[in-house]
């Protein structure tokens, strides 16, 4: 009887050991690290440029704040694409962009990060909400922000706007996704440029 006990045991050890086993010898594949990139043609500020521009608060939804990169596979469902990652937190890399372009612009003497303080003389101060930006399940991207071009000085709120479009990839892989992203990222800068005084 105690014989075909342990045989009983480690028969099933074995069956229960096999699968992870076999789950540590197959090779893993590498994680995929992705970052928005600037995409506006540097232009040379203009003779006698004063203008400093602090740019943030930058805000995203909290589903889209996480290492792993999100796209949609139905309007209600988003999907995690695990093995494909943002190689920086994604509202970092967007507020940088956005500072990247801006500067492209030529429209600053200088770029401030937010939290600035008093002795970096922000004169225009750029807030931006994002409430979507991933690639939806059409395949097409889509970014959907609202901002304001805030007087700092005065806290007089110049301009606020709604931004709502769509860029298609070349194709269906994320590497162009991306692409599509930073692509509405730099026409979002454009649209905000030229609206500052």
């Amino acid at each position: 009887m105690r014989q075909t006990v342990r045989k009983m045991i480690s028969r099933w050890g074995v069956l229960l050991v096999a699968p992870l086993l076999a789950a540590c010898a197959s090779p893993s594949v590498p994680d995929q690290y992705y970052l928005l990139s600037p995409m506006v043609q540097p232009v040379s500020p203009a003779p006698g440029e004063t203008t400093v521009i602090g740019v943030g608060p930058v805000t995203i939804p909290s589903y889209l704040d996480r290492s792993t990169i999100i796209t949609r596979s139905a309007a209600n469902r988003p999907e995690v694409n695990s093995g494909y990652r943002w190689a920086e937190p994604l509202g970092e890399n967007i507020n940088r962009v956005l500072m990247d372009n801006l500067d492209r612009t030529g429209v600053a003497a200088r770029l401030e990060v937010f939290p600035w303080n008093s002795r970096d003389m922000v004169e225009w101060q750029v807030v931006v909400d994002i409430d979507r930006f991933e690639r939806q399940a059409d395949g097409n991207v889509n970014l959907i922000a609202r901002w304001k071009l805030v007087h700092f000085q005065s806290g007089e709120i110049v301009t606020a706007a709604k931004y709502d479009k769509v860029s298609t990839p070349a194709d269906q892989t994320l590497d162009n996704a991306v692409i599509a992203m930073s692509s509405l990222l730099a026409d979002l800068t454009a649209e905000i440029a030229a609206r500052i005084p």
